[in-house]
């Protein structure tokens, strides 16, 4: 089995000295393809590259903390959960201030939703 062994390093090794161009390939060729053969025994260490594991689940609490938002709002006409929209900018744009911030909260989870992998 060793005398094969050798044998074979052996003729590799003529082939790639060898003056014939063919024979020079061919031998180049057959290195190339036993090397992308080999297989590397040590383990490595897989690289995550996607979000962290809590990522997708605080954007989903936040959508929901958003809805719930709305609908408080919706409910109790505005004044809860802060009344200081419908006490102090009753006659302006900001009269509608919960509404506002339930949908931003649900758009800041909607967006970081977006960037999830």
């Amino acid at each position: 089995m060793n005398k094969l062994k050798n044998s074979d390093d052996h003729a590799k090794r003529r082939a790639k000295r060898s003056g014939n161009p063919a024979k020079a390939a061919k031998a180049a060729e057959e290195e190339s393809r036993a090397a992308a053969n080999r297989v590397s025994r040590v383990p490595q260490k897989v690289v995550r590259t996607g979000s962290p594991s809590w990522y997708a689940p605080s954007m989903v609490v936040l959508m929901v903390i958003g809805l719930l938002w709305v609908v408080v709002t919706y409910l109790f006409k505005g004044k809860y959960p802060l009344p200081y929209f419908l006490h102090h900018h009753a006659a302006d744009w900001l009269s509608n201030g919960n509404l506002y911030i339930g949908f931003i909260i649900m758009m800041v989870g909607f967006l970081g939703l977006l960037r999830w992998k």
